[in-house]
């Protein structure tokens, strides 16, 4: 079973706070645990929001927002765009670490493992907070890896469960107006899906779509094409000359949910206004877009998000995995992660795929169109085979001709003493002789194959874990950060290990980030240790700064290697097509010059 976290924005504003009710439970059971707790004033947020949207609708691309709103792309926006992200992000999370917020945050941390899959509901009519990038709140998106947050409207109803006739998956596909984008991508995909029956309407008529709403019975909603929101109402431009609001199909649309329609799916521009305007219809679950999203984006994640949903994997995880693999191609596509939001009836629970064990989908996605100058250069360049893993070279080992020249000496030894009967002087000494050089030799060969032997090899989980204890009983270092600088350091090693084995040339640049990870934690050890001997509050004050400002990189060292983890597996699926090599991230390399300097200060 796994958590929903439900956050009930009560009352309040940005001008004057917020009250939030903060809810914790297993899933399908009432809530075990609740508290109040209170967000402050910060009229920043929505200034921040609208900074950041206006460079993001000033790079422009072909996306499929309504075809004669298109932009221009404009390389000059690019690092506006990045900037006001940051700040945004940054804002937002110091916003829910505000001190009247810190019972809600002890809450989740004390009523959930990592381990567990969490729905996380922010309900609210305020339509900022419904915009706020809330998958980058750092309690979710960094220890809570299995989470993913939707927004539901205040007000709300359950549906009552209908009957269905078809233990298949049954799909209606919209694939509306296309002038300037490629749906046929999105066609391509939902057509090879398993355990589904797929009905496709291709530029309909209002009249004709009107019908198959009220007719049949439909598990998923999908629509492909533009779509815009217009003084917060959504519209879909469903032909060439045609285009409805969501208040326009209100009939149809609860028919098709009285029925059994569990799921739609917007895969187009700028679907916040079109999630509102279907609160009132109260279908369970929507994905759309927040905002105008690039061709190239929507069948991404359209295509990541089929591949886990119909093999099994939950609704809010298969969104989360489609979401985190668009990081891939923000280089062309800044905050491509932003787009995805799920909007949930808080009254309904998530539709589920269900599917033969054996049956896995792989959907393909046709190439994207070249483009002739990319607007940002792709940190991938080449590739490399491989590498072998340590249970292939404990494999090897056996086939060393050295290992057989002594396994043939020792039985060749053994052999003459039982034939002989008696341990002579020269059959000792000339058999000792022979098996001192064979095991000299057979010795030297493996030092030479086996680094990993080696107890300064970092790569070596057993060495690294014994250095970070090491740094814990020098310091006596104890309490939640060290344990959570403790764990980042371990995952940190974890995802190492796996860039090495898929990328083996990138193995002296992993050592180089271990060296740095071991250095600041620590420095994190020390400034706990330094914490809780000095008396003096000046020198207390000095050693928190310390802390916070290693704790920090420490935290952002992980987040780093585990998105450069995530890139070369995506990497290695796709070494067909190219030959291109990972390089460390600018920031990482960065942080591993810093500390190489600071070490030679310290060994000068």
């Amino acid at each position: 079973m796994g958590k929903l976290v439900t956050l009930k924005f009560n009352d309040g504003n940005f001008e004057q706070g917020f009250a939030v009710t903060i809810q914790i439970g297993e899933e399908g059971a009432l809530p075990s645990s609740e508290i109040a707790a209170n967000l402050p004033p910060s009229k920043e947020l929505p200034l921040l929001y609208d900074a950041w949207q206006s460079f993001y609708l000033k790079i422009g691309a072909t996306t499929r927002l309504s075809a004669d709103a298109n932009a221009v792309t404009n390389v000059s926006f690019l690092e506006d765009c990045y900037d006001a992200a940051e700040k945004l992000a940054e804002h937002l999370n110091q916003w829910l670490r505000s001190q009247s917020f810190l019972p809600a945050r002890e809450l989740v941390s004390d009523n959930i493992y990592r381990s567990d899959e969490v729905r996380v509901l922010l309900q609210s009519g305020n339509p900022y907070l419904q915009k706020m990038p809330w998958h980058l709140w750092d309690l979710f998106d960094r220890r809570f890896t299995k989470s993913e947050i939707a927004i539901a409207a205040p007000a709300y109803s359950s549906i009552a469960p209908t009957k269905k006739h078809s233990d298949k998956i049954r799909i209606l596909v919209i694939l509306g107006n296309s002038e300037g984008i490629d749906i046929d991508a999105d066609r391509a995909m939902l057509e090879q899906l398993p355990n589904a029956e797929v009905t496709l309407l291709v530029e309909p008529k209002r009249q004709q779509l009107n019908d198959e709403l009220w007719q049949q019975q439909w598990d998923i909603l999908f629509f492909a094409g533009h779509s815009s929101t217009q003084q917060d109402i959504g519209r879909i431009y469903i032909n060439e000359t045609e285009s409805l609001r969501m208040e326009q199909l209100r009939y149809a649309l609860r028919t098709a949910v009285s029925n059994g329609l569990r799921l739609a799916i917007f895969n187009s521009c700028d679907g916040l206004g079109l999630a509102r305007s279907l609160f009132d219809l109260h279908i369970p679950q929507v994905i759309v877009m927040r905002e105008p999203i690039p061709d190239e984006v929507a069948q991404k994640f359209l295509r990541y998000f089929l591949e886990d949903f119909s093999s099994g994997t939950s609704c809010y995880l298969s969104v989360r995995r489609a979401r985190e693999r668009l990081q891939g191609i923000e280089d062309r596509f800044p905050c491509a992660t932003w787009l995805p939001i799920i909007c949930q009836n808080p009254a309904e629970t998530p539709l589920t795929w269900s599917i033969p064990k054996d049956e896995k989908v792989t959907i393909p996605l046709p190439a994207p169109p070249k483009q002739s100058v990319p607007i940002v250069s792709p940190m991938i360049e080449a590739s490399s085979p491989p590498p072998s893993n340590r249970r292939n070279q404990r494999t090897k080992l056996f086939q060393l001709p050295q290992t057989y020249m002594l396994l043939a000496g020792t039985a060749l030894g053994l052999a003459c003493f039982v034939a002989v009967l008696r341990p002579r002087p020269i059959v000792i000494a000339s058999g000792g002789a022979i098996a001192a050089i064979v095991i000299g030799a057979w010795s030297w060969q493996v030092k030479k194959e086996f680094a990993w032997l080696n107890e300064n090899n970092l790569l070596d989980r057993y060495v690294f874990a014994s250095k970070l204890d090491g740094l814990e009983r020098k310091s006596l270092a104890t309490g939640m950060q060290w344990r959570r600088a403790k764990a980042w350091a371990r995952e940190i090693h974890a995802y190492a290990e796996k860039i090495v084995e898929k990328e083996p040339d990138m193995t002296v640049d992993i050592l180089e980030t271990l060296i740095t990870v071991l250095d600041l934690a620590g420095q994190v050890s020390d400034a706990i240790a330094t914490i809780g001997q000095v008396k003096s509050e000046n020198y207390r004050v000095v050693a928190q700064r310390r802390l916070q400002a290693s704790y920090d990189r420490l935290q952002a060292t992980h987040e780093l290697l585990q998105n450069l983890q995530d890139q070369v597996l995506l990497l290695s699926l796709d070494r067909s097509s190219s030959n291109l090599k990972m390089e460390l991230p600018a920031q990482l390399r960065l942080a591993i010059d810093t500390n190489k300097i600071t070490l030679q200060a310290n060994e000068n």
